[in-house]
């Protein structure tokens, strides 16, 4: 039975083979004057062409010629092709081991190369968990190791030793992580996170179960429903600290296996595998809720919005057909006066005998009444409090919010909000926070220099979800509104970088050294600039005292060849999207990359995939 392995054919093939194409096999294997000196110091064409080959694979990939070994065809017809031997010298050359071990030897002294000895082991086993520490990836892990013994000069050994040594390092370091996630957890939070399996929420339904279901629809109802699985989460008093003892790739990787691992996996695990997988999804679901939260708040007070726009239209509709009425009678009316200025009669009297005054009256009340909203709609919005009364209170509680500003005018409307729903009280203290409204707001919540409480509320609660979205108010647990800050580097890190002059950026971190810089190469461009256009050698354009005239640019592609794009491409094939993938798969190895989330493992089936 064959061994576990970390890497794939593909992957295998890539790292420790020489290239098959001729392209790469060109550059690599062109040999230069000092390398064509030292080959011809052996007399027989088997041997130059048979040290050559040595002396190539030494250089890329990094390996010895094993015995039994055929290089590529196109490598050796190159090599042939140089050294003005034949193919079949290479095959009387593999015969001779004796040869092939001393040209060996002769070729890392030459390179300044060194065999792989046994303390190499230690060396690369500590490569490995270093690079395991971050990533599950076998190829990442691999490679590490590779590129440490190229740097170092020491000549590659068989793919299997770097497999085995980084398997064990792989295995070490995802236990590391496990044991580093679930440290000094008390027996309390070991019990809530067990009662995650316990079944309790329905018949067979465990409480993990319910958790991932949480409603996604905005309503009242739903967003109680997710803050109902949000104080479940918490209480089970996981510090948000324990994601960060860990490196964060491998914590995320552990925070995939948990969303996706059901309750039955997870109670066949070892005890701090389950506890630590556990901990990731108990951590991962608090902010998952969070979010949910929020999001959802920001979707209902949307619906609010669109809901009052739709009642308005409506309204529009139906008094539109109102005015049209009234407009009528001032029709007539503006006709009457205007018949009428040049006769005697008195116009009230004329008005009295064609309308009559009730009439007009009443159409002015009607018009006033019509005209007399606001031209914005937010009257219409005040009209779905009762909606906002259902959600924001349960919604304000259960988060906190901060802002980059002290005194936060917002957050304190929130706090004074919080504080009359929780006290049950249905009146505003004499003095709220009014900053923060716009003008259009601040009319509708003054009525006649007090504030309205309604208006108020819905105020608070509109503003605040516009601040969330610009960042300038976050919300802590939260993931999509979290602090602007936390995407920086932290400051200490920073602070490092700079004393290490170590910034991973193109440009100098000094800005009076970038100024510098800029300022002279603006002068040379410039200086170069004024002296074409003082020769009149400016490309496509002319300066003189007419002014400046640039030239349009011109189509350099001539019809012919777009005629002939056309006929190239009617002579591709046609081929299914899902085989050129693959095609491509075997050129690039991308179809690797989709790997197992818990083994790690590429996927077995390779047509499936594509």
């Amino acid at each position: 039975m064959a061994g576990k392995t970390i890497l794939t054919p593909a992957q295998r093939t890539a790292l420790f083979d020489p290239p098959s194409d001729l392209s790469t096999i060109e550059r690599l294997y062109t040999l230069g004057t000092e390398e064509l000196a030292e080959i011809f110091r052996r007399r027989r064409p088997a041997n130059r062409i048979g040290f050559a080959v040595q002396l190539c694979y030494l250089r890329e990939p990094g390996r010895a010629l094993r015995a039994d070994e055929t290089p590529p065809m196109s490598m050796l017809g190159l090599l042939a092709e140089q050294l003005a031997c034949t193919l079949s010298d290479f095959d009387l050359y593999a015969d001779r081991s004796p040869t092939l071990r001393e040209h060996r030897a002769q070729a890392e002294a030459w390179l300044g190369m060194r065999p792989f000895l046994a303390p190499d082991r230690r060396t690369l086993f500590e490569i490995a968990v270093d690079a395991a520490a971050s990533t599950d990836r076998g190829e990442a892990i691999v490679m590490a190791m590779v590129r440490a013994m190229r740097d170092n000069n020491v000549t590659l050994p068989a793919s299997d030793t770097f497999e085995r040594i980084a398997l064990v390092a792989r295995a070490r370091m995802r236990k590391s992580a496990y044991a580093g996630i679930a440290r000094d957890l008390s027996a309390e939070q070991k019990d809530n996170l067990a009662q995650l399996l316990v079944a309790g929420r329905g018949p067979g339904r465990t409480t993990l179960t319910w958790l991932r279901e949480y409603p996604e629809s905005p309503s009242a109802s739903n967003l109680a429903s997710v803050i109902d699985r949000l104080e479940i989460t918490r209480s089970l008093a996981i510090e948000p600290n324990r994601a960060r003892t860990i490196h964060a790739n491998r914590y995320a990787v552990m925070a995939r296996e948990a969303a996706i691992m059901s309750a039955q996996h997870l109670s066949r695990l070892d005890e701090v595998r389950r506890i630590a997988t556990l901990c990731a999804f108990a951590l991962e679901m608090e902010v998952a809720l969070t979010d949910a939260a929020v999001f959802m708040m920001e979707k209902m007070i949307g619906s609010m919005f669109r809901r009052a726009a739709r009642t308005r239209s409506d309204r529009l509709v139906e008094e539109a057909g109102r005015l049209k009425g009234i407009g009528k009678i001032y029709a007539a009316l503006g006709r009457l006066l205007i018949e009428g200025r040049w006769k005697p009669e008195d116009p009230r009297d004329a008005i009295d005998r064609e309308f009559g005054w009730p009439i007009i009256e009443r159409s002015v009340r009607e018009t006033e009444l019509l005209t007399s909203g606001s031209e914005d709609g937010l009257e219409d919005v005040l009209e779905r409090y009762p909606m906002v009364r259902r959600f924001a209170p349960p919604f304000l509680a259960a988060f906190t919010f901060r802002a980059a500003k002290s005194n936060d005018p917002v957050l304190a409307a929130v706090a004074i909000l919080n504080e009359m729903y929780r006290s049950n009280r249905r009146t505003l203290p004499t003095a709220v926070p009014l900053g923060f409204l716009r003008v259009r707001w601040r009319k509708l919540v003054l009525q006649d220099g007090t504030v309205d409480r309604r208006a108020y509320e819905i105020a608070v609660v509109v503003h605040l979800r516009e601040r969330l979205a610009s960042g300038a108010i976050w919300v802590e647990g939260s993931r999509a509104y979290r602090t602007l800050s936390d995407y920086l580097l932290p400051k200490p890190a920073f602070e490092a970088m700079l004393v290490d002059q170590n910034v991973p950026v193109a440009v100098d971190t000094s800005f009076s050294v970038w100024l510098d810089d800029r300022r002279q190469r603006l002068n040379a461009r410039m200086a170069e600039v004024n002296r074409k256009a003082l020769k009149g050698r400016l490309p496509d354009v002319i300066l003189g005292d007419g002014g400046l005239k640039i030239s349009p640019l011109r189509n350099a592609v001539p019809e012919e060849a777009e005629d002939l794009k056309a006929q190239l491409y009617g002579l591709l094939p046609r081929v299914k999207i899902t085989d050129l993938l693959a095609e491509v798969a075997v050129w690039t190895g991308f179809g690797d990359r989709f790997t197992h989330v818990r083994s790690g493992d590429p996927p077995r089936d390779s047509p499936a995939l594509m």
